[in-house]
C-alpha cells in the first residue's frame, strides 16, 4: 500500500483544514440568506453554495480521513474511534438542537419531552449522519486495498508516461466523478419520492445527497493514498475553471433570465434538473483549484488557526442562533443588507464565545458538541479528520 501522499505535520495538511473551516463557516453566510432569498445578490448565495460547498467538503474530509487511517496502527480501533467521535455530537445535536429549530420553525419534535425529543429534521446536522455511514466505507475501501493492492495498480496505470501526463485523465476523473454523484442522486431520490409528503420528508430529502456526496468522499480517500492519483487531478487547472465558468454561464442563463418565461410546473422540474447538474459537477472541479491551493500554502496563521478550530462549534450552534436573531428582526424595519450582516455576526460571534468559554475549558463540552475525546490532542477540526 502506499504512503499517504501529504506528510504527518505539514502545510498541506493546515492547508486542507484550513479550507474545509471555510467551507464549513460559509455555512453561516448561507443560512443567513433565510428569509431574505427574494432580494437582490442575496438570492444567488443558496444556488452558489449548494453547487459546490459541502460536495468539496466531502471530498476534503475524505482526503484527510484516508491520510489519518494510513497512519493508525489499527483501523478498526479507528473506526470505532471515529464513529464515537462523529456520533456523539450528532446525538447531541439530534437531542438538542434539532428539536429547538423544529420549535422555532412551528414543526414540533414527535417526542417533545426530555430525555427524548424525535425532531422532523436533521436541518444543518445531516453532513454528520453522512460522515458517519462515511466511515464504515473509508474501512472497507482501507482494508480492501491492503488485500488487493488498489491504490497500487492506480498508480501503476497512471505511471505509465502517455496516461499520467494526459490532461484528458483530470477531465476523466471530473466528469465520472460527476456522473457517479448524479447517478446516485438520481436513483436515491426515485427511491424516496413516495416518502416526500410524510412528517420524516425534509430528513429524507437529505439522503439523496447523503449518497451522491459518497463519491467525493471516496475520490478524496484515493487521493490522499496514491501520489500518481492526486497528481493526475490537480496537473492544471485549466478543466476545473471551464466547468466552473460553464456551470455558471448555465445557472445565469436559466435562473437569472430563461426560468423566469416558463411556467411554474415546468419551471419547478427544470430547476431542479439545473441544480443537480451543478451538485454533481461544481464540487470535485472546486476541490481541484481548492487542492492546487493547500498545496501552494506555506502556512496558516495562528489567528486564522484559532478560527479554524472554532469552526466546527461554530457550525453546529449557529442555525438556531441565527433562527433566534432573524424572529427579533421580524418586526423592524431594517435594511434587508443590515439583517443579513446582523445574522452573520450574532450566528458567528455568539458561537464563537461559547466554543472560548466552555468547549476549550471543559473537556466534557468538548466531546459532548465536538466529540473531542478526553485522550485528543487538540486538532483543528476534531471530528472530520
Amino acid at each position: 500500500m502506499i504512503a499517504p501522499i501529504l506528510p504527518p505535520m505539514g502545510g498541506r495538511i493546515e492547508g486542507l483544514a484550513f479550507w474545509r473551516a471555510v467551507l464549513m463557516l460559509a455555512g453561516v453566510v448561507l443560512h443567513a440568506v433565510m428569509g431574505l432569498e427574494n432580494i437582490p445578490i442575496l438570492w444567488a448565495i443558496p444556488l452558489i453554495s449548494h453547487a459546490f460547498r459541502m460536495g468539496s467538503f466531502m471530498l476534503i474530509s475524505g482526503l484527510l480521513c484516508g491520510h489519518a487511517l494510513a497512519r493508525r496502527s489499527s483501523p478498526l480501533v479507528w473506526l470505532g474511534r471515529r464513529s464515537v467521535q462523529i456520533g456523539v455530537p450528532l446525538l447531541v445535536g439530534l437531542l438538542t438542537v434539532c428539536p429547538l429549530l423544529g420549535m422555532m420553525f412551528g414543526n414540533p419534535p414527535d417526542r417533545p419531552g426530555w430525555p427524548f425529543p424525535v425532531a422532523h429534521d436533521w436541518y444543518h446536522l445531516w453532513f454528520l449522519v453522512a460522515l458517519l455511514a462515511y466511515a464504515p466505507l473509508s474501512y472497507a475501501l482501507h482494508q480492501l486495498d491492503r488485500r488487493q493492492d488498489i491504490v497500487g495498480a492506480i498508480d501503476r496505470v497512471l505511471n505509465e508516461d502517455r496516461l499520467g501526463s494526459s490532461r484528458w485523465v483530470q477531465t476523466a476523473i471530473l466528469f465520472g466523478t460527476a456522473a457517479a454523484c448524479y447517478t446516485l442522486m438520481a436513483i436515491t431520490r426515485t427511491m424516496l419520492a413516495g416518502y416526500i409528503d410524510s412528517p420524516y420528508g425534509p430528513a429524507l430529502a437529505q439522503v439523496s445527497l447523503m449518497t451522491g456526496y459518497a463519491p467525493f468522499y471516496l475520490l478524496g480517500f484515493l487521493l490522499a493514498r496514491s501520489r500518481n492519483l492526486c497528481r493526475a487531478m490537480t496537473r492544471s487547472a485549466y478543466a476545473p475553471i471551464v466547468i466552473l465558468f460553464a456551470v455558471g454561464g448555465l445557472y445565469a442563463i436559466w435562473f437569472g433570465a430563461i426560468g423566469a418565461t416558463v411556467d411554474p410546473t415546468r419551471r419547478i422540474m427544470i430547476d431542479d434538473l439545473v441544480e443537480m447538474i451543478g451538485m454533481s459537477v461544481c464540487p470535485v472541479a472546486a476541490s481541484v483549484l481548492i487542492l492546487r491551493s493547500a498545496i501552494a500554502m506555506p502556512a496558516v496563521p495562528p489567528l486564522v488557526k484559532r478560527l479554524s478550530a472554532a469552526s466546527f462549534t461554530i457550525y453546529i450552534l449557529h442555525f438556531p442562533i441565527i433562527v433566534a436573531t432573524k424572529i427579533v428582526l421580524l418586526d423592524m424595519a431594517w435594511n434587508p443588507y443590515t439583517k443579513f450582516a446582523i445574522a452573520i455576526a450574532s450566528g458567528t460571534v455568539i458561537a464563537y464565545a461559547v466554543h472560548v468559554m466552555l468547549i476549550e475549558r471543559f473537556p466534557v463540552m468538548a466531546f459532548l458538541v465536538n466529540g473531542r475525546l478526553p485522550d485528543t490532542v487538540k486538532p483543528a477540526l476534531p471530528i472530520v479528520v
